[in-house]
């Protein structure tokens, strides 16, 4: 192989003159993909397996001429062993050990730069379920960060499509997991369940990996014939790109083996929502404001949207006594170096919509949309009624500029934009700050 390497430079060298050259290849972009199987069973008594693997915009003349990029692989469980990459095969080998105990299951992490895939390894045991249940639906919501160190996710793994948070139909069995992920996906317009190994926790600390173990948040409801909610004890929940496994022990002393197989997003709700209302703006006719007197309210959170920058959350009122009047809210992306908390100036500045692609995302605002649950996010004009907010009176903001000015004591906030329905939406909110808030999380 060196040899004939070798001879290719001679042959480039040769025929300098008459061949262009090959376009240079950024080993630091190359997205590593998966092209074996996301699953793989093991019998109890183990054995090898092979991982194959590739790169996306690498061509097949490019790959001959230069040298393989090498990825990385690990496992976090001893009975894998022997983890090895082939960079000139395109695999990634390992060895299952004998199982004597129950069924077990893992994950196989292969990276390469930014990019990575998991493989989900599952070996057969001595020791079977209690319960064992396919789940044909995943439905859930995404919750983003609050007050946690983790991206919290909410999902539901169901036989039927799950009708909404709050209530389960008859004839459904649904496993719910509060999990929280080291990943956000707060613009993706997809809400994909994110890879990862979850675990129980009863200390609820929204730690990256973690499944929140309260009794309202993490448990089964099984409504096909008695109506029965159950907590866990303890449980795992493992999550591939087309697979969701978990192990999970009730109260009671059951254990149950819980199986999802297909594309893991995050199903919509069948109980319509505003949030299924296109456009959510009611308006037909431009918005103008101008309030005096008002108050703002600046809540610093840091790296909230798991981006390169910090997040002020500004949420401001005409009437702070009775919460009542015009109400505006923004995520606004900051420079980290402008000081975090300290600096309570630190969102003063101009703002443009964000596109999620940018390199940077510094001075922008996201657009406004709704969750699931109809609660308002990143950018909104409402009228707020006794604390209520009025949704035949509210808009997101999905295109303008928003500036942020200090005129001595007071803040001055200026919209020009426009709502979902093509309505121009212009005014300016002029108050004071008070009650500085801090849910900034670490830096990721």
């Amino acid at each position: 192989m060196r040899k004939l390497f070798a001879l290719l430079l001679l042959a480039s060298v040769a025929f300098t003159a008459c061949e262009p050259k090959d376009p240079e290849v950024n080993y630091d972009n190359l997205k590593i993909k998966l092209t074996s199987e996301s699953v793989m069973n093991f019998a109890i008594d183990g054995g090898e397996g092979t991982i194959t693997y590739d790169f996306e915009d690498i061509s097949e003349a490019t790959r001959s001429k230069l040298k393989f990029p090498t990825p990385e692989a690990a496992t976090a469980v001893e009975w894998i062993t022997d983890v090895t990459v082939h960079p000139t095969d395109l695999e990634v080998t390992f060895k299952v050990a004998a199982n004597a105990d129950s069924a077990r299951e893992a994950t196989i992490k292969v990276w390469y730069g930014d990019y990575s895939f998991m493989v989900m390894v599952k070996q057969a045991g001595v020791t079977s379920y209690d319960k064992t249940f396919t789940a044909t639906h995943v439905g859930g919501t995404y919750y983003g960060k609050v007050q946690t160190r983790g991206y919290d996710y909410f999902i539901i793994l169901s036989n039927m499509q799950p009708e909404s948070i709050a209530t389960v139909p008859y004839g459904a069995c649904e496993y719910r997991f509060d999990i929280y992920s080291e990943h956000g996906a707060a613009f993706d317009s997809v809400r994909r369940v994110p890879v990862g190994t979850y675990t129980l926790d009863h200390k609820r600390t929204g730690e990256p990996g973690t499944i929140d173990a309260d009794m309202n948040c993490s448990y089964m409801y099984d409504n096909r014939e008695l109506a029965i909610n159950e907590a866990f004890k303890t449980g795992t929940l493992t999550v591939t790109e087309d697979s969701i496994i978990a192990d999970i022990v009730l109260f009671n002393g059951e254990s149950h083996h819980i199986e999802y197989h297909g594309d893991c997003i995050m199903e919509d709700y069948t109980q319509p929502t505003f949030a299924d209302i296109s456009p959510v703006s009611q308006y037909t006719s431009d918005i103008e404001f101008n309030v005096t007197g008002g108050e703002f309210m600046p809540i610093f959170r840091g790296n909230w949207y798991d981006s390169d920058s910090d997040v002020w959350f500004i949420h401001m009122i005409e009437q702070r006594n009775g919460f009542s009047g015009v109400y505006l809210l923004f995520d606004f992306f900051v420079p980290r170096s402008n000081g975090g908390f300290e600096n309570k100036d630190g969102f003063i500045g101009e703002y443009t919509l964000l596109d999620p692609a940018a390199e940077s995302w510094d001075y922008t605002f996201p657009a406004g949309r709704l969750r699931d649950d109809s609660l308002q996010l990143h950018a909104w004009y409402a009228k707020c009624v006794n604390g209520q907010v009025d949704m035949s009176q509210a808009a997101p903001i999905t295109a303008g500029t928003i500036k942020i000015e200090r005129d001595g004591d007071d803040l001055v906030l200026t919209v020009d934009g426009k709502d979902d329905n093509g309505n121009n939406l212009k005014g300016t909110f002029r108050g004071k700050a008070h009650d500085y808030d801090y849910q900034n999380q670490a830096h990721d």
